[in-house]
């Protein structure tokens, strides 16, 4: 299990991003953070059973940068950390509340910092990489697709197969720090 907080003092923006979040990842328990420190964000972790925390921070009042970390006798912060540019919530694709149980990362067949970037969010949300060729057309199951831009953000979408629906949130990220 992982847990995703909010910063200490979340705008509405950010408490539906983690929302929607929670509704398509399938290991994502949303936990509100209010006056936590990360030592007690790292305690109610461990009481929960969660191992890891991801944390979305604000910036001007909207979602400015999301953190993963690892609890282990400790929390401790794991690269990347993510500068985001801009998030599309739900109500903007004007689709229902949709939960699938199974969620996949599309495998990217584009430049190594995007690939990269989804063998760390499959290794941390512990969800399988497929290829887009091999996507079954039986049943519905969710996808996670990341890609580049053409003005250099990566593009993170959650979409609903076999429709080929995006089902939201999209988050654009301006850039990715590896070495924290």
């Amino acid at each position: 299990m992982i847990l995703i907080t909010t910063s200490r003092r979340p705008t509405r923006m950010i408490r539906t991003l983690c929302k929607e979040l929670a509704n398509v990842i399938p290991s994502l328990k949303r936990v509100n953070r209010g006056k936590m420190s990360l030592y007690d964000l790292g305690e109610k972790a461990i009481d929960m059973g969660a191992d890891k925390v991801l944390i979305i921070d604000r910036w001007k009042g909207c979602p400015g940068r999301i953190r993963f970390y690892e609890v282990k006798e400790g929390i401790s912060q794991i690269p990347p950390q993510l500068y985001i540019r801009g998030v599309k919530l739900r109500r903007d694709f004007k689709t229902k509340r949709i939960s699938s149980r199974s969620l996949f990362i599309e495998n990217p067949e584009e430049n190594s910092e995007i690939q990269r970037l989804c063998e760390t969010f499959s290794r941390f949300f512990e969800l399988p990489i497929i290829e887009s060729k091999k996507m079954d057309d039986h049943g519905s199951f969710m996808i996670m697709r990341l890609s580049l831009k053409p003005d250099n953000m990566i593009q993170v979408s959650f979409y609903l197969m076999p429709k080929n629906l995006e089902v939201g949130p999209r988050i654009k990220i301006s850039h990715a720090v590896w070495e924290i």
